[in-house]
């Protein structure tokens, strides 16, 4: 009961901040009303990462008091499990598509200049994961399993993207980037693995044209059927992998030992 009552506390003060956040990176996008706009939604989404890292890291720090250090360390890099997380994004995207077919159209503005390319393809990636999986993971498995932080956390940023559409596909994002985190122990394989999606997507949006999208074309494929299938095995295996490895951080957290064991080679 205690740690249920914790854990709304934490919700709460995690929604709190954020609203707060959201309210002061508007203050700051007002002061700069002479830039181009968007610059000024880099602007805006920038500060308001900074200030919730920030925000979080004080509760984190004063409130929480979450006893596990974080996994910051940029460390941890590994092309098979890489290509192993890119495909499980890449095949969940396919397997939500009919789903994406019946919720309200969502046109995000494509990025064509420098600054913003560079914020969704490196900055934002690194801000979230630093916010997402480094601190509020952090906060939420001061009171919960991991498995219940890392789903918790993942629906936090799936909600943080703001449309039904792109939040869906955002929350299983989380969980895949937090199974990561998790599986590595290290906060640069999610941060990789995040910049690789962000540039999958941004190529996906700039060859989206005439309102149609590039699963609209797969869709109209002959061998749809047998790419969505063999998609639907790969997302299977994952979650099966994913729900082992929350299950393994569970029982080392149960018996007193660090998330990091969960990323050292066996012997």
């Amino acid at each position: 009961m205690k740690n249920l009552l914790l854990t709304a506390r934490n919700i709460i003060a995690l929604s709190l901040i954020g609203i707060a956040a959201t309210s002061l990176s508007q203050a700051v996008v007002k002061l700069c009303g002479g830039i181009d706009a968007e610059v000024r939604m880099v602007i805006a989404a920038t500060a308001l990462m900074l200030i919730m890292i920030v925000g979080v890291a004080i509760y984190d720090k004063v409130v929480a008091g979450v006893k596990q250090k974080t996994m910051l360390r940029f460390a941890g890099f590994d092309p098979v499990v890489q290509l192993w997380g890119v495909l499980l994004l890449v095949s969940m995207s396919i397997v939500l598509a009919p789903l994406m077919r019946l919720l309200p159209d969502v046109n995000p503005n494509v990025p064509d200049s420098v600054i913003p390319i560079l914020y969704v393809v490196v900055v934002a990636p690194i801000l979230e994961e630093v916010l997402f999986r480094a601190k509020i993971f952090s906060v939420l498995r001061s009171t919960m399993m991991p498995s219940g932080a890392a789903l918790l956390s993942a629906l936090m940023f799936g909600v943080m993207h703001g449309s039904v559409a792109v939040g869906i596909e955002a929350f299983f994002a989380g969980i895949v980037f937090s199974y990561i985190y998790m599986l590595k122990g290290s906060l640069f394989a999610p941060i990789l693995l995040h910049m690789m999606n962000n540039i999958m997507a941004y190529v996906i949006m700039s060859f989206s044209y005439q309102d149609r999208t590039i699963e609209d074309y797969i869709g109209d494929l002959p061998m749809f059927s047998t790419i969505y299938i063999v998609a639907a095995v790969i997302v299977l295996c994952g979650a099966v992998h994913v729900v082992v490895t929350l299950r393994k951080a569970n029982k080392i957290v149960v018996n007193g030992g660090d998330l990091k064991e969960l990323s050292k080679p066996k012997r």
